[in-house]
Parts: C-alpha cells; sequence; structure tokens
C-alpha cells in the first residue's frame, strides 16, 4: 500500500505494539472510514523494516488523535512525523500496510509460524 493512500488525519490511537525481532510496529487505531457520519473503525497501521520510533507526548486522559503528518526521506527508509493532541510520534520505516482489525501483529506472528518447515 502506498503511504499516500492512508488517511491519518483523525485517526484515534488505541495501542502500538512493537515486534523488535522482526522490525515491526503496529499502530491500531480507529480510523475514519466516513467522516461525513462521523464513524470509525478499527484498523491498524503496520510499519515494516522499522529503524527508529519515537514518541515526545505530554501526559493526556484519552486516546491521542492524529491532527496532522509530515512525511520525508530518512535515508532508504521514509520517515513519518505525527502530530497530535498530545504531542509528536515519529517512525522510520521501509514500508507500510493498513489492515483491517486489530491484533494484526500477533497474526502476522502466527501466519509466518504456519509458513515455517
Amino acid at each position: 500500500m502506498k503511504l499516500e493512500d492512508i488517511f491519518f488525519h483523525d485517526c484515534k490511537l488505541v495501542r502500538v505494539v512493537e515486534d523488535p525481532e522482526r522490525d515491526l510496529l503496529a499502530m491500531e487505531v480507529q480510523y475514519p472510514v466516513d467522516w461525513d457520519a462521523n464513524i470509525f473503525a478499527p484498523r491498524t497501521l503496520l510499519f515494516s523494516d522499522v529503524l527508529c520510533y519515537q514518541v515526545d507526548e505530554a501526559p493526556f486522559r484519552g486516546a491521542p488523535t492524529i491532527l496532522e503528518y509530515a512525511v520525508e526521506q530518512d535515508g532508504s527508509r521514509t520517515r513519518i512525523t505525527m502530530h497530535t493532541n498530545a504531542g509528536r510520534r515519529a517512525v522510520s520505516f521501509g514500508s507500510v500496510d493498513l489492515v483491517a482489525g486489530h491484533d494484526t501483529i500477533r497474526a502476522v506472528g502466527r501466519a509466518e509460524e504456519a509458513d515455517a518447515p
């Protein structure tokens, strides 16, 4: 999936799961599927080939919401900096996918285990 096909604005962060052994980062979010009707659905932003994940946020009541973001090249990777209502988060990664539902990082692991000899 291309980064520009993902709508980061108004995503509400539910949980972030890191799998350092596989260089994966999963951001489980409530994703806007219909802005006019204010409808959100569970989705996971699955970042692969992650080199760096930084969080610079103040204590905040509730789940942070992504308000805006900026994208830049970071060597051979892409870096996205997401500004939330609590501060800032940044990820340097090789690729990103938007996957339906939550708990995706565990599902990816189970699929890889099933493929192993």
